[in-house]
């Protein structure tokens, strides 16, 4: 599909910039109402449900553009960064007995995370665009899953009422991270693919 560079300021990368918006939002409404929850979590509905609609018109418009391929991936890894924060805050991204992996798991998605936008940033420059793969989708699912299963709705009491179903989660979560690195070693080994590609292009 062909790409429209001609204007920045497009419903798609309005919607996206939004999402970036509602992430302190989201934060703010985490701590400052603990006993009522479902704030927070119907604002990172709302952020979620942007981030469908935003993809969708920019292919129906055909309003893709290299600001919105970078600015997109950004406003998810923000939100997603600030949810695992405070759920790790809370001690809730790991099973209950190694809740100090919590931290942990928290620091290493939030590098993993600082390598894909640096890293992708660049190969952008160099023309290559980072494509999202099995692992990164199964990372995302897992992720979404996850939050779902432990988000509490008052203090850590989880919404559903099933802490073995908030515990669910909290394995889940490992099993994110794992996906989420593999889903790593395949944008960077893809990345280096197309890069010598381009340069073996621009030699000849």
């Amino acid at each position: 599909m062909q790409q429209d560079e001609s204007r920045l300021v497009t419903i798609p990368n309005l919607l996206t910039l939004i999402r970036i918006l509602l992430v302190p939002v989201f934060a703010i409404a985490f701590y400052a109402y603990p006993e009522q929850r479902y704030y927070s979590l119907g604002i990172f509905t709302l952020a979620s449900l942007t981030d469908g609609v935003d993809g969708y018109l920019a292919r129906r418009l055909n309003q893709i553009s290299s600001f919105g391929k970078l600015i997109d991936p950004l406003a998810d890894k923000l939100m997603i960064v600030c949810m695992l924060y405070c759920l790790m805050h809370e001690g809730l991204l790991a099973p209950k007995g190694i809740e100090e992996l919590s931290k942990w798991v928290f620091l290493l998605i939030l590098a993993k995370e600082v390598f894909m936008v640096v890293g992708g940033t660049f190969m952008l420059t160099k023309g290559v665009v980072v494509h999202s793969n099995f692992f990164g989708k199964a990372a995302t699912a897992l992720f979404c899953l996850a939050i779902i299963l432990i988000f509490p709705s008052r203090i850590t009491e989880p919404w559903h009422g099933a802490v073995w179903l908030q515990n669910v989660g909290r394995y889940l979560t490992l099993a994110a991270t794992i996906a989420s690195f593999a889903a790593l070693f395949t944008y960077i080994k893809g990345s280096l693919v197309q890069l010598k590609e381009i340069n073996n292009r621009s030699e000849k």
